[in-house]
Parts: structure tokens; sequence; C-alpha cells
């Protein structure tokens, strides 16, 4: 006997048998009574199930053997299978068995959705979809059971992918193909159809204000143009376009006294309209037409204003802050931004309950309207803990020094946001954002907890290194960093690279809080090796007749410590000791490379200047850091001065002095993408002068390898490091061991060497701006430009290789400008926390002359463009 069933295809059905069932249970309770007592149930069985386990079903059942027989209580078995969204259709039998009823669920389960394929779909990825789906619950995955009833809100998803993507037109079909018996794939055909953009935004009522301004007022929702083309800005949404108006639209009459300005709901229609001649940016085809109703109202001016409430400061300062003067014209705008900066001027104070209550009295017939704002302070918070959640290797010491905000202190908001500032500074964590501290109050105790959650990036890296550069030649080596050792905020960092130009090899470490003072020291040793040959001493001359001419050496220790002054300022001093020496001369160039360290040496010998010359130099150092981030800032501002003085007092083989300054400033791009984007500024100014005598009496010159030379992806982008510089002419007597020149047998009179070298500057500016863009994750496009240059201004400074030596500057070669642009494609390396930098720079202003050697013109011309890469931060 059949007792119930159900198909999901007939739910009227299901409910008529169930309403059936239930009557026949009030009709006949005595009947049931009397039958359920004398029978019990011999067996419950269940049939159809292949995927689903019997145990799995039976879990849903109560009705159990031997239990006596309840029609109720398989009633209630029967729509709890239902529930269950397994089954397609569940039918309950009953039959007379040996000793009692048999109770036999037979089930058709549900095919399973074993694949989904979206076919025509373009304008958005499968994972915009998955997203969509679990954003609207839709429960439709792969490997879950197919219910038809999900399909509907499966199709709403996408129909409103497409409308967020500009493709208002596109319609959604769903078909199934059977896998198996069991399993279906479900197949969703999408017709995108034609783009649609808005091509034109109207406005009704408006006698104020012009419809260009209006439409400059809307920030998320504009006319299809150059710049709304690459910001997504001409796609209609709805909810966009509401904010916009009931927001951004209103927020403009607001602020001219229309303080009762109100927009209609605006009229959308898609049309058939002109495209525009404009190639590469004309409209869409279809086009949205917007037409937003305006109600202006009158425009208000102040009358009186009046603070009431104030207890705790002065309530003349506080109105006088608001700047509101009587008979100008009401800005409600303006109000609204000074009650928020009084709202922080209270939580400074630690009045996290202060609430504010403007009550606006308009009078229609003057039209002015008094504003009395009641202000209630609430009680005054103590801080009572300060906990740190997500720093699983970070020491809490070492965030807890990062916090000008005190446990058992008064709260104060500026002192949070300062020393969340002062945590991203760090570099240890992913930025923390607003969302992620919060402050937990407990009025019973006027205190509050403050708790701050962060993600540590990776604290250490191992780094393998190899390749081909401009000033390395071809290169191999291998770095570990850590900038935040055991957890404690140390820095430690080796490095060794090997080249067949160059070699380096630098160990470092910084206590930046020794015994947990403010007190930051460092140390570092290194041995550097930069080995000189034609193609980059002479670039005159070609790859193929590269040789090597000398290797210059330089080996030392640096100590250094900073101590803060002041919010974002600290003040630092460091001591270098280095032994420059060089060796591996060919001997051509023998005396050309001597006499670079003769005339710093007490006795002026080859010898003493195989020996090198001693390097002893102090650099006080003034910082000032208000960026947002140790890395990737967005806003703040950079203040790095340096004074290097190397000789006089501090001893050494040579004196002068090297004031560096470099100031960085770092804006959100508000205008044109909301803020999304951001501004980078640099600019850079470098100087190198000589002071004192040298051993034999003459004025003291700087060295040659201390002069300034620019280029590289850190200055100037396109040109390659080290390029950028005046070149000169120099003409060397040829010495032999004695250092008695030589006779050439051909003319009789002494050898000359003439050489045309770069000879670097004593003075550097660079000026950078960059674009920031960031596209998707870690990926991020930079637009660059890079201006500067690498100037002699004192030409008597210029004895580099010896009083022996005459050096003839190449005035068409000093004070060239160079200029580079382009762009960077950049992506962040998630281990060592760097960008790697893939270069396409364009160089407008070029050095583009001639040199005469020997009666042989050899052309000076840099390249227009240039491809490069490498790893590391511009600035």
């Amino acid at each position: 006997m059949k007792l119930f069933s159900a198909d999901r295809s007939s739910v009227r059905g299901r409910r008529f048998h169930s309403l059936l069932f239930c009557c026949l249970l009030l009709l006949s309770p005595g009947l049931l009574a009397q039958q359920a007592s004398r029978e019990r149930i011999e067996a419950v069985r269940i049939v159809g199930n292949r995927r689903i386990p019997e145990s799995t079903i039976r879990f849903y059942i109560t009705t159990k053997e031997n239990d006596a027989y309840s029609e109720e209580q398989v009633l209630r078995d029967y729509r709890s299978l239902l529930h269950t969204n397994f089954f397609d259709d569940v039918t309950v039998k009953t039959q007379k068995g040996e000793t009692g009823r048999i109770i036999i669920f037979e089930v058709r389960e549900r095919p399973l959705i074993r694949a989904i394929e979206y076919q025509g779909m373009s304008s958005f990825k499968e994972s915009d979809v998955l997203e969509k789906f679990r954003d609207m619950r839709v429960g439709l995955t792969v490997d879950s059971p197919f219910d038809p009833s999900r399909i509907p809100s499966a199709r709403q998803a996408l129909k409103l992918l497409l409308d967020m993507n500009g493709r208002p037109l596109g319609r959604v079909e769903m078909e199934t193909e059977e896998i198996t018996a069991a399993a279906i794939k479900l197949i969703f055909k999408i017709d995108e159809g034609p783009k649609v953009r808005i091509g034109d935004i109207q406005f009704e009522g408006n006698t104020v204000f012009e419809d260009d301004e209006l439409r400059e007022a809307l920030k998320l929702t504009k006319e299809r143009g150059p710049i709304t083309l690459f910001k997504g800005q001409d796609k209609f949404i709805k909810e966009k376009l509401e904010y916009d108006v009931q927001v951004n639209l209103l927020a403009r009459y607001r602020e001219k006294g229309y303080v009762y300005a109100r927009v209609g709901e605006p009229k959308v229609e898609i049309v058939e309209a002109p495209r525009g001649l404009l190639l590469g940016f004309r409209k869409t085809k279809q086009q949205y037409y917007i037409t937003i109703p305006v109600e202006e109202g009158e425009q208000y001016r102040y009358g009186k204003f009046e603070v009431q409430g104030v207890k705790n400061f002065d309530q003349e300062t506080v109105r006088k802050s608001y700047g509101i003067v009587e008979d100008e014209i009401a800005n409600y705008t303006k109000l609204k931004e000074s009650n928020d900066q009084l709202k922080k001027l209270y939580s400074r104070f630690g009045y996290l309950d202060m609430d504010l209550f403007p009550e606006i009295k308009p009078d229609p017939q003057t039209k002015k309207m008094d504003v009395t704002l009641r202000i209630e302070e609430g009680k005054q918070y103590i801080v009572n803990r300060i906990r740190f959640a997500g720093n699983t290797k970070t020491r809490d010491k070492v965030l807890r020094r990062e916090f000008a905000l005190e446990e058992q202190q008064q709260f104060n908001g500026d002192l949070l946001d300062y020393s969340v500032q002062r945590l991203n500074q760090l570099g240890f964590f992913e930025k923390i954002e607003e969302k992620d501290y919060e402050v937990l109050k407990n009025p019973q105790e006027s205190e509050v907890d403050v708790i701050v959650k962060v993600k540590e990036r990776g604290q250490q890296s191992i780094g393998l290194t190899g390749g081909v550069s401009g000033i390395s030649g071809s290169f191999i080596g291998i770095n570990y960093q850590s900038n935040n050792f055991r957890g404690l905020g140390q820095q430690i960092e080796v490095q060794l690279m090997a080249g067949t130009r160059t070699s380096n090899y630098v160990f470092s470490f910084t206590e930046p809080y020794f015994r947990d003072s403010a007190l930051s020291l460092g140390l570092s040793v290194f041995n550097q090796r930069y080995r000189f040959d034609t193609l980059g001493f002479f670039p005159v001359f070609s790859a193929d007749e590269n040789i090597s001419l000398f290797t210059r050496t330089s080996t030392g220790a640096t100590i250094s410590g900073s101590y803060p002054l002041w919010r974002w300022t600290r003040v630092g001093l460091q001591y270098s000791l280095q032994t420059i020496r060089i060796d591996d001369i060919d001997d051509a160039f023998r005396d050309f490379a001597l006499n670079q360290l003769i005339g710093f040496t007490p006795g002026g010998t080859p010898e003493e200047a195989r020996e090198g010359i001693i390097r002893s130099e102090v650099t006080p150092s003034f910082v000032y850091n208000s960026k947002d981030s140790f890395y990737g800032a967005r806003r703040g501002t950079n203040l790095t001065i340096q004074v290097p003085v190397s000789g006089g007092p501090m001893g050494g083989d040579f004196s002068m002095i090297r004031p560096f300054v470099e100031y960085q400033k770092f804006l959100p791009d508000r205008l044109l993408s909301g803020g999304r984007n951001t501004f980078a500024f640099r600019a850079q100014v470098q100087y190198v002068w000589p002071f004192g005598r040298l051993p034999g009496g003459d004025p003291m010159t700087v060295p040659f390898f201390e002069r300034i030379f620019s280029g590289g992806e850190l200055t100037l982008r396109g040109f390659d490091i080290r390029s950028v510089a005046p070149w000169a002419i120099t003409r060397t007597p040829r010495l032999d061991e004695n250092r008695n020149p030589i006779v050439d047998p051909a003319t009789g009179l002494p050898s000359i060497t003439i050489n045309p070298i770069l000879v670097g500057g004593d003075t550097s500016l660079i000026f950078t701006g960059e674009y920031r863009i960031p596209i998707a994750g870690p990926l991020q496009l930079t637009g660059f430009a890079d201006v500067g240059t690498s100037t002699i201004l004192k030409r008597g400074n210029l004895q580099l290789f010896g009083k022996d030596t005459v050096i003839e500057l190449l005035e068409n070669t000093n004070n060239v400008w160079r200029a580079s642009t382009g762009v960077e494609i950049q992506f962040l390396l998630p281990v060592i926390n760097q960008p790697f930098r893939l270069i396409f720079a364009y160089n407008p202003w070029v050095l583009n002359t001639n040199v005469v050697l020997g009666g042989v013109r050899f052309p000076l011309r840099e390249d227009r463009s240039n491809i490069k890469f490498t790893v590391g931060y511009s600035f």
C-alpha cells in the first residue's frame, strides 16, 4: 500500500497528500490509536538510493524496527527526507509482514552536478561568478545535488554581473546535459549583447548650477570619455548612481546654502545615439541616457549660531572654531566637517562618548537658519589594556615600544593613529587599516581596551641572484636578510655577490632599541671590488676592444646610531673607516690608475699608492618621516639630510664634505582615481667639495672615486648606471718605474697618453615624479618621469690623477640635463617584500655630441630608449 509520495515537479501534490493525511488523523484518532496499539514495525527498508549511503538516509528517519506503528511518525520521516534536498521524489509504502508492518521508503536521488560551464562569457571571469554566487548565497556548486529551485538565483546573479560590466541587454539561459544516470552538467548560455555605456546625463529643474557643474559633482557616474573609460565610471550601476545623487550631488547644493535641495528618481533609458568622432574613445552604439530631476529650494544664510553644553573646553573657542558668521551663505558640508573635527578634538582628550545634536531652525521669511549646537561631552576614558593579535613571531614588546598610547593613561585618538602609523613604518606587517584595530569601551569603569590585529609579513629571506647588468657585468650572488630577527625587530643582512666587474661582501646588524632604550645602533663590515675596463671606463671603445684596466677595492666598517627627537623625526651619527686600494693594473694604464691615489699619500710614491689610502668619515643626519608605510607609501613626507665629513679632525688621507638632501612626498590621487592611485615625488641634491691641503702642500681635491655619477634604476632610469656625468680629455705623461718620462722614439718627445673619460661631477640634482596604479593583488603599473644632471661647478677641483695629468673639461658635456620617462610593470615578490620591476624607458633629453681624439671624431650619443629590469623600490 502506498501511503504518500512527492515529486519535486509537483509541489502542490505533495502539499495535498500531507493535508489529506493530517485530516485523516483528525477524523479518526481512535481508529489509528487502536491500530497502532495492535501493530508493530517488522522492518524499515530503503530502496532506490545509489549514491547516498543507507546510513545517511536512516539518520533522518526516526521510525525504527519493533516500534509501535504510527502513521504520524512516518509522515514526519517523509517530510524530513524531503527537506534534505537529496531527492527529487520520495514515496512511502507499507505492506504486511510476518510479525508486523514493513515500511518502505522509496527514493529517487537528485543528480549530482559534475561540471558547470559558462558559454559566451567574456566581460567577466569565472572567479567573478563564483564570488557573486557566494555573496548571493546561490548554493550552486560542483559536486552538489542539483536543485532546480536555485537556478533563478543563479541567472539573477549572472544578469547582475552583466549589468555591472555594461551589458544590460544580455540574456542568460540554462541547460542540463546528462553525463550519467546520476550526474549532469549545467550549461549557462550567456548572450552578453552589445556594450552599453553612459552617453548623456541631463538635469531638470536646475537654475543655480549648470549641467556641467552638476555632472562634475557626480564622482562615481560619468559620461563616456577618455578618462572615465579607463576608470570604469561610464558603466551604469544603479547603487552608485543613487549614492552619487543623494550624497555627492546634494553636497554641492548644500555647500551653497541650498540645504533643502532634493533629488527625484532618475529616469534611465537605453537609446541608440551618435557615437562621436574620437577614435579609440567613441561612445557605444547603445547608450544610457540619464535624466535627474532636481528641486533646488531656497538659498539660506546663517542666522544666530550658539554652542551649548561645553564644560571641559572654552565654549567661545569652540564656537569660533566653526568659522560661522551671521549673514554668510550656509555651508552644510563645512558644518559637518567642523563637527567631525570637534569630535576628534574630544577624542584627543578621551571623551569617546561625546555627541553632537545640531538644531537647525530655518526662517522661510528671512531665508536665514539659526543653528544651535548642543554637545553632550560624556565620560573621559583611560586606557585599561592594549592588546595585539596575529603577531605569532613578533614579540609584544616590539609593538608596544612603537605605541605612543600607553596603558593606564588618558585615551588619545591622535596618539592611537600615530601609533598605528609607526607600526606600519616598521614594515613587519601587512598595512594596518582602520578596520584592523578597535576600541572597546567599558562605560561602568570609564575604561577602554585597544585591540590591534596584525598580519605578519615574511621576516626573513634567502635569495639567489644572478644575471647581467651595466655596473656588475655578469654576476651571481646569494643574500640573507631578516628585518625582524628573532621577533625582536633586529635587522641582519648578509650579502655575497661576485661578478666579472663587481664583487660585494657585506654583513650588517641593527638593534633598533639598544637595551630597550630609544637609541638605535648599527654595525656593518664590507669588502667591495670594482673592476674598471675600457668598455665601462671609456664607452667610446667597442665591446670587441674591451680589456681590464685596474681594480679598486674598498674594505672597512661602519658604526651608526640614531635617536628620536620628536614625532616623526630622528637625528643620527655614523662613523665609517675604510681602506681604498688599486691593484691588478694593466701596464699601459699603470700611471692613470695609481695617479688617483698618489697625491693623497704622504710621500707621493707609487709604492705608497699601492698600499692604499684611508677614508675616515663621520656623518651627522636628520630624518623626518611621516610616510604611512615602510614600503609603497600612499601619503606622507620623508626628508633626509646628511652631511658626511671626511678627514680634517677625523684623520684619514683626504678631506671633503658631501652634503646630501632628499625630499619625498606621497599624495593619494583624489581627482582622477578617488584616492586609489598615488602621486609620488622626489627631489635630491648632492654636492661634494674638498677642504684643507694635500701632503705636498697643494689644495685638496676630490678623489676620482668620490665624484658624483648619476644614472641607473634608482635615479635616471633610462640611462646606464654611472653613465651621466661630464666628459673630459686626460693627457698623462708615460713614466717608467723610476717615474722618468718615456720618450716617443718617433718624435723624440715625452710620450703622452690621451683618453676621453667620464670625470664625474661635484653636484647632482635629480627630480622624479611617479604615478602609481595598483592593478590587482601584487601587480602595479607606474608611470614615471626622471629629470637630472651631474655637473661640475668648481673646475679647479679636477686635479684627479696627479699634478702631471692635464684634464681638459669638454664644456659641451657639462651641465647637460637628461630626462627619462616611461612606465614600469611592478610585481611584489612575496618572500622579500620587494617589487620586481620591468622598466620601459624613453629618453627625450640625451647627450648627443662628438669628441675628437687623435684626429679621429668619436660620437657621444646616448640611447633614446632602454628596457631593463631590477628588484627593489625606486624610493
